[in-house]
């Protein structure tokens, strides 16, 4: 946490002018979640408007009501991360720095879908999820799905179609049925693939946890471009870092705040601010209605990705004052690789990353062509090659894995490069390691983090997703380095 911070309250930083009612904002608006929750007692108000779906291993469904439950005692992190997302929406006000903190929607209707995310067999038990779900789709008024981790079974380099991932054939129906994905864009610019354009894409900007729209920058290690099928993502952004929920976490702590980050409070936040204007106005398309929102957003002057931020009473006014809201786009058609040979010979950079990953995850590249492919022009390619490539195979290799690390530009290409040589690394490579400390691409930091566990003489570095606590975190470390040359440590 960034001491020196004055949080305001997350719905004054989405753009309301007035606080989220208790009893009114979100009503009757069903609410899919993605996730798994615990009983806790600050969702006890939630009562039976909270339901929790399990889809188990024999694709059998279980319901539960955890907020009629009794809180449970835990010594791990489990539903940390779901409850989180739903305290973001729904949480009862309370008072922190002077100001009143509510959830952006907490009048709606949850279901918390556990399908078993992130390891194998996840799409069917998701596709049984949705199935059941919607049977009750006019039950529960559901209009919105929101999904944090649409794709981080496979994290990494790959670039594919959207439409061939697990978590995407699993929403298929829920889609069709006319529900609103709306989904986390991702953390950082390692990752080389981004949502489907059918689903509400949420990235994120950098606010300081204030409201004053004029302050706020881009996030540095924010991941945007084009997709797997060749389309434009995030669709909005929203705050993502020092979001504040009631104090949920397993470690105890006086502290009366957790605090939420990543593009998985930003997507929550959206989602939010969705069930709130579909309350207001029962009769708005969802569809039409994240075009509003995209349409009212504000954008960071200067900024490359042109995704607004949201901007919640800019979208209250235009839907009070527009009796018929925007139509959806036209979306160009997703990119298709029929001869990958030929496709490594398109100028179109999402075509040659489709191509490529297509020839190594089938074996019939090989090492030597694959090489060749870490200065194509386009990080999306060099991601690809580099996370195909792996690790470095003898000592030549390694040296030139360094040597490309330090002449790349592109963050997240960084990413991969220092993530091969996190393989076999060894003690007196730490004169290589220590320039990447203060990197301002998190799997950067990361790696070195991890390096450093390595060795117990070494000291370890603090990660931070904030850019501001960077230099701050990585201080003591280089402090230790720099005494360590002094005394000839490594001689």
């Amino acid at each position: 946490m960034n001491k020196g911070l004055f949080i305001e309250p997350t719905w004054k930083r989405l753009g309301f002018s007035d606080i989220p009612d208790l009893d009114r904002s979100g009503k009757d608006v069903g609410i899919v979640i993605l996730d798994m929750i615990r009983p806790h007692s600050k969702i006890r108000h939630l009562n039976k408007r909270l339901k929790y779906i399990i889809v188990n291993d024999d694709f059998s469904i279980t319901s539960r009501e955890p907020a009629l439950e009794k809180p449970e005692d835990f010594s791990t992190s489990y539903g940390e991360h779901g409850l989180m997302s739903l305290l973001l929406l729904s949480h009862l006000p309370f008072e922190y720095n002077g100001q009143v903190h509510t959830g952006i929607a907490p009048a709606a209707n949850f279901i918390v879908l556990n399908h078993g995310a992130f390891r194998e067999g996840e799409e069917e038990r998701l596709k049984k999820g949705i199935n059941w779900i919607l049977q009750r789709k006019s039950e529960w008024n559901i209009k919105l799905i929101l999904c944090t981790g649409w794709n981080v079974l496979e994290p990494g380099g790959w670039i594919e179609n959207t439409a061939n991932k697990p978590v995407v054939k699993g929403l298929r129906a829920a889609v069709e049925a006319g529900l609103l994905v709306v989904a986390s864009n991702g953390n950082t610019r390692f990752l080389n693939e981004l949502p489907p354009v059918e689903y509400f894409a949420v990235g994120g900007y950098l606010d300081r946890g204030a409201s004053d729209f004029s302050s706020h920058e881009p996030f540095p290690d924010e991941p945007w471009g084009r997709n797997g099928d060749g389309h434009v993502r995030p669709d909005i952004l929203a705050p993502r870092l020092y979001l504040p929920v009631p104090y949920c976490e397993k470690e105890v702590s006086s502290s009366t705040v957790s605090f939420f980050a990543g593009t998985s409070g930003a997507s929550a936040l959206v989602a939010g601010v969705c069930a709130h204007i579909l309350s207001l106005y029962p009769g708005l398309n969802v569809q039409s209605l994240r075009d509003e929102m995209i349409r009212c957003g504000l954008p960071i002057e200067g900024y490359d990705n042109k995704a607004p931020r949201v901007f919640a009473d800019n979208i209250i006014k235009s839907a009070t004052q527009n009796s018929k809201i925007a139509k959806r786009k036209i979306y160009p058609p997703v990119i298709k690789i029929k001869s990958p040979l030929a496709s490594l010979m398109s100028a179109d950079p999402v075509e040659r990353g489709l191509a490529l990953t297509m020839l190594v995850r089938k074996g019939q590249y090989p090492r030597n062509k694959i090489w060749e492919h870490v200065t194509d022009p386009s990080p999306i390619v060099r991601k690809v090659a580099v996370w195909a490539l792996q690790k470095p195979y003898t000592f030549d290799e390694r040296m030139l894995f360094w040597e490309y690390l330090y002449a790349e530009e592109e963050s997240g290409v960084r990413g991969h490069w220092l993530y091969g040589l996190l393989h076999d690394a060894y003690r007196g490579e730490i004169d290589l390691w220590m320039p990447w400390i203060t990197d301002v691409n998190w799997s950067v930091r990361w790696c070195v983090s991890e390096y450093l566990k390595k060795y117990a003489e070494f000291p370890k570095l603090e990660t931070t997703h904030d850019p501001n606590l960077v230099k701050e975190k990585a201080l003591p470390v280089l402090k230790w380095y720099n005494r360590s040359l002094l005394q000839h440590l490594w001689f």
